[in-house]
């Protein structure tokens, strides 16, 4: 038996309650080492004399990636019979322990961080659970983002309501300043497009006072940048959205400013004197705006100067930058907001934005912007969920250069689903492409099969599929600026066939509940073949195909493929996906 793998933390990682009311334990072992786990529970404070409280349940395994495997199971704490408040349970604090039998046959129990040859009957080596705290700690996300499709809208460049000449809208590649005149209007009269593709979320790239076309050095954060509008346009777009059951969120830069933003400027103009001069990070004066060869004299997003870095541990500034938040819910109603950068502020501040936004509107999802794994955001006190740029890596790997076996898939998926809180896991958005990153297609060599495939493991796989502007129409683009380009409405340069792709994903991705709840009797995988295979409770079978060479999965001939509305023959193209149903 593997010590070492053997881990559980007794806190709101590894211990924590579910919204239907269910406490979940989790532990993580040796990857194959372990053959069954117990969890024994008891009450703390009654002894077995007065009241026998001792239980024991079987716990499943949930998960598995290349080092660990993890299992869990769910307590139901029940509520005291006849109490005023529904929610008052009938044990204050629980106690628990592991029992571990490994493949051997070997026995050992596990509590209160330590390991036993024997099973331990003082509370004092058992884990330890307060329940009322924990409950009041249960994570809680917004219904509507749990079973959403999110499209990523560039303002500047989807679309406009001025003639724009085609040489100039269509130019590629594109430059960070081309001039499109895209609109919050042009973005008003596509809602209908937007409906119709299965869209439920649209997500905005910065829409705020700035000099630049991404938008990401704010000047004034409280009106709407006067190249795509103005806030009454802003009010049209979300109003009119709301109306055809779509929702909208906005982009929070909040890590860093412009350096004409008017705190900055104050300081340009009376350097230590100035009222906000620590609202930043100011290294030295005079002030240095850097260059190719040298870092400004400020802390900034990335040395580049003219986006000097909020000091957001200032309550001044704290204050500010919550007020802007609060301000777009209260009197735009938005729907939530995505937060640029989001890791480079503490976390200090992200709990008291989650409690006061959340004060506002209970229903406004927050969406942190990180690159890397992040459970320390993820809690349930901070975001709601990050941009998952692991499913970005992990869809890249296995389908653009098949460097990812369909084993190494599942097991980076795995590291995932085992180390995150549960309640993130229908809301992570799984993301093939962005704003930040050369477009799929372009990544794919121009092989649309590719894209289709990418496509259909976004809208397929548990987490919310984020797509990015004009995929669904294939458009191409490298890296930025070049993956900004003015979207594609000349239906003659649209993909017609992949648009309906997309539709046939998108309305699956709705109706059949066990794809978003990644609710499955099994998965399996052939690296020969390059074969994963997901059989859901529901029934459905999924099968991808990230590899080039034709393969068969007889065993299925006769089945119905629902994405085609065919019978399947057992042969599987290149780059293919199908999803099966048994007739």
């Amino acid at each position: 038996m593997i010590y070492a793998g053997i881990l559980h933390y007794a806190d709101q990682r590894d211990c924590f309650f579910l919204e239907n009311g269910k406490l979940r334990i989790r532990l993580m072992v040796a990857k194959n080492d372990i053959s069954t786990i117990y969890l024994h529970t008891r009450d703390k404070y009654l002894s077995i004399e007065q009241k026998d409280t001792r239980a024991c349940c079987e716990m499943t395994k949930y998960a598995t990636d290349f080092g660990h495997d993890y299992f869990m199971a769910d307590v139901t704490v029940n509520s005291i019979d006849g109490s005023e408040h529904a929610n008052n349970p009938d044990i204050l604090c629980l106690r628990y322990f592991f029992e571990l039998i490994d493949s051997a046959g070997a026995r050992i129990w596990y509590g209160d961080s330590r390991f036993f040859s024997y099973e331990p009957q003082d509370v004092e080596t058992m884990f330890d659970c307060p329940i009322l705290s924990r409950q009041e700690q249960t994570f809680v996300i917004p219904d509507w983002a749990k079973d959403a499709v999110v499209y990523q809208i560039f303002p500047s460049r989807f679309a406009t309501t001025d003639q724009v000449d085609d040489a100039v809208w269509y130019q590629e590649p594109i430059s960070w300043d081309a001039d499109l005149h895209g609109s919050l209007r042009g973005i008003t009269e596509r809602l209908t497009y937007l409906k119709e593709l299965g869209v439920d979320v649209i997500y905005l790239t910065p829409i705020f006072q700035s000099n630049t076309s991404h938008k990401y050095d704010t000047i004034d954060y409280y009106h709407v940048d006067p190249s795509l509008g103005n806030d009454e346009d802003l009010h049209e777009l979300i109003d009119n959205a709301h109306e055809c059951g779509l929702r909208v969120m906005l982009d929070g830069v909040f890590n860093h400013t412009s350096t004409d933003f008017f705190a900055f400027k104050d300081i340009q103009q009376n350097g230590r004197n100035s009222r906000y001069y620590n609202w930043y990070y100011i290294d030295s004066l005079p002030l240095n705006y850097g260059s190719q060869y040298e870092v400004p004299s400020y802390q900034s997003f990335a040395f580049f100067g003219g986006m000097p870095k909020l000091r957001v541990s200032n309550p001044e500034v704290a204050d500010y930058i919550i007020g802007v938040a609060k301000y777009y819910i209260e009197e735009f109603h938005i729907d939530g907001w995505r937060l640029d950068v989001g890791d480079e502020i503490g976390h200090e501040f992200w709990r008291r934005f989650r409690k006061e936004i959340k004060a506002v509107n209970p229903d406004a999802l927050i969406v942190g912007e990180v690159w890397h794994y992040a459970p320390d955001f993820l809690q349930g006190d901070q975001w709601d969920s990050v941009m998952n740029y692991a499913f970005y890596k992990s869809i890249s790997s296995i389908i653009c250069d098949e460097s990812l076996r369909p084993s190494d898939f599942l097991a980076e998926q795995g590291f995932l689903q085992g180390q995150y809180h549960t309640a993130v896991l229908p809301v992570m958005w799984n993301l093939i492409d962005s704003h930040d990153t050369c477009r799929f297609l372009c990544r794919a060599g121009g092989d649309k099969r590719k894209l289709r495939l990418a496509a259909a493991m976004q809208m397929l796989l548990p987490g919310t599929p984020f797509l990015y502007y004009g995929d669904e129409v294939g458009m191409n683009g490298g890296n930025d600026p070049d993956n900004r380009r003015g979207m594609l409405w000349d239906k003659d340069r649209q993909d017609l066939e992949l648009y309906a792709w997309y539709q046939r994903l998108t309305y699956f991705r709705h109706i059949i509940n066990d794809i978003p709840k990644g609710s499955y009797k099994f998965t399996t995988y052939d690296n020969v073949k390059r074969i994963l295979e997901y059989h859901l409770n529901s029934g459905e079978i999924l099968i991808f195909h990230p590899g080039n060479q034709e393969t068969t999965v007889k065993e299925y001939y006769g089945y119905l493929e629902l994405l085609s509305d065919e019978k399947f023959d057992g042969n599987l193209h290149g780059y293919d996906c199908v999803l099966l149903k048994h007739q």
